[in-house]
């Protein structure tokens, strides 16, 4: 079975020549089926760039990104979007729902970016949105709804298809106790069943429900653990 995904030797400067901004230095990092990697670390550590990388949303100065044993650093724009759509999922502190679109198009907007089948499309968002919690919830539109249900609806967007890479960048920032346990349940759940997920956080109970736990200093990994 191949890697999800994995960094070697990944690099990303900001800034220019004169002054530049070194946010990750020399990552190296690898996330196996089933498990659940939390990324730990102080503000300006690398922890979000660390996520975008990871997710094909930010290209690095140098280094390589592979998913699933292909080397990304050639691709167009075009099939890093496609990556994106079909292998990797994002979940945000902010949720990033579209407030037009009800919460099953919301979900659905991956697959039909990616021109499935109608009828295929619906069973999948049906199996997402159960997934989550939220059978009954695909008319909705996100301001009619909680912010737990919205970030769960989140989720299942991340979650929908095929994907096997699951990123979530502080998913239960904005959330009480009860749904935030919620939140980290369903991810939990996910891995279990297969995929790899990175999750950053700034809170151990939360790191506590990762298999591994790496912390980032100075856009390095300085340590790991169980």
């Amino acid at each position: 079975m191949s890697t999800p995904i994995e960094l070697r030797e990944v690099n990303m400067i900001f800034g220019s020549q004169q002054f530049p901004v070194t946010a990750l230095d020399r990552v190296n990092l690898q996330l196996q089926p089933g498990e659940l990697v939390a990324v730990m670390g102080p503000s300006g550590s690398g922890k979000s760039t660390l996520l975008n990388v990871a997710g094909l949303l930010q290209r690095p100065t140098s280094g390589k990104v592979f998913i699933h044993s292909e080397d990304t650093a050639g691709l167009s724009d075009a099939k890093l979007a496609a990556f994106r759509r079909t292998s990797v999922g994002v979940v945000f502190q902010r949720f990033n729902l579209v407030p037009e679109l009800t919460i099953g198009e919301n979900v659905s907007l991956p697959l039909e970016l990616e021109g499935q089948r109608p009828a295929d499309i619906e069973h999948l968002v049906e199996q997402a949105l159960e997934e989550v919690g939220l059978p009954n919830m695909r008319e909705r539109f996100p301001d009619e709804i909680s912010g737990g249900q919205q970030q769960r609806v989140a989720i299942a967007r991340a979650l929908i298809g095929s994907r096997d890479v699951i990123l979530a960048d502080e998913p239960t920032g904005a959330l009480d106790t009860a749904t935030s346990d919620a939140v980290m349940k369903v991810l939990r759940d996910r891995v279990d069943a297969g995929a790899a997920g990175l999750l950053v956080t700034h809170e151990a109970r939360f790191a506590g429900w990762a298999d591994r736990v790496i912390y980032m200093r100075d856009g390095q990994i300085t340590e790991a653990g169980a």
